[in-house]
């Protein structure tokens, strides 16, 4: 694995309450906590400490073939049930709402097929937050909503990204959409590149995080 890879992941996927990773090498497969020091190289927490560490070396890291966020039961629940209390504020027909209303809280978010398990799973990303950046965007995002057409934002700067919004209408049934069937969302991608991270409209006043590219 490359390191700076390794650095992105544990930047991305840990948390203060979460830290441990299972990390898969030549040796098989290893539960430990990382995180990255105030210096940018990635650590090992020592035993029962939750600042103190030792540092991992390039080569250790080049061995690991997979580096995967350990997340308790108790955590998935919580950001599944996240997802329903948000959906069930909205107010507009939509698939993916009716998907997150339904979704079964004994499992976990990519198993109810909300995300696909990325950093941003779960983000809340509000209007009023876009708004400050693109007022004329979120303004038309909003009419287009509330009259149910299609819309398709310019790209606009969002805090070092590059910031989208759109709205489509399905126009049938499909077995997923039905007929009217709001499909809206946010994306925040790199500068002058197409990658970047996607969230989708969970309710007429958030965007929420499900996947990335």
């Amino acid at each position: 694995m490359d390191y700076q890879e390794a650095i992105q992941i544990i930047k991305e996927k840990s948390c203060d309450c979460n830290r441990t990773f299972l990390v898969s090498g030549n040796g098989g497969v290893d539960k430990t906590r990382l995180f990255i020091s105030t210096n940018g190289t990635i650590c090992r927490f020592i035993p029962r400490s939750q600042k103190r560490g030792y540092s991992i070396s390039f080569e250790t890291v080049s061995s690991w073939k997979s580096l995967t966020p350990v997340e308790s039961v108790h955590d998935e629940r919580k950001m599944v049930e996240k997802f329903k209390r948000y959906a069930s504020k909205a107010t507009f027909p939509s698939a993916f709402v009716r998907k997150c209303i339904n979704a079964d809280i004994t499992k976990g978010c990519h198993e109810n097929h909300l995300t696909t398990g990325c950093g941003v799973d779960g983000q809340i990303i509000t209007m009023k937050c876009i708004e400050k950046y693109a007022p004329y965007a979120v303004k038309a995002f909003q009419e287009a909503l509330q009259s149910r057409t299609p819309y398709h934002s310019y790209r606009f700067p969002f805090q070092g990204y590059e910031g989208t919004l759109w709205v489509e209408i399905a126009g049938k049934d499909d077995g997923y959409n039905k007929a009217g069937d709001v499909n809206a969302g946010f994306s925040k991608e790199y500068i002058g590149c197409g990658n970047g991270y996607y969230y989708a409209l969970i309710n007429e006043d958030a965007f929420i995080g499900i996947d990335k590219d």
